[in-house]
């Protein structure tokens, strides 16, 4: 069975909540041109939930929406 990508089961949880809204990304990209280096920021109501860093964005993100989901289920009760 394929895992399913982190970036979705954020959005699929936080639309079963009534918060999809409330998502927003920071984004950064450093490095070189060859060897690229992004850094993402998760954000629910303006507040940081999770960080990640990886070669391509999508890597990036999705670092950091698994630890935005862990935090959200943590606060819920959910562990």
């Amino acid at each position: 069975m394929s895992r399913v990508d982190p970036i979705v089961e954020l959005n699929n949880y936080l639309q079963s909540t009534g918060q999809l809204t409330a998502l927003s990304w920071k984004d950064s990209k450093g490095g070189s041109a060859h060897s690229p280096q992004w850094n993402s920021v998760c954000k629910i109501y303006g507040r940081e939930y999770g960080t990640g860093t990886g070669a391509q964005k999508h890597l990036a993100r999705g670092t950091a929406a698994a630890q935005a989901l862990n935090a959200l289920r943590d606060e819920a009760g959910g562990g």
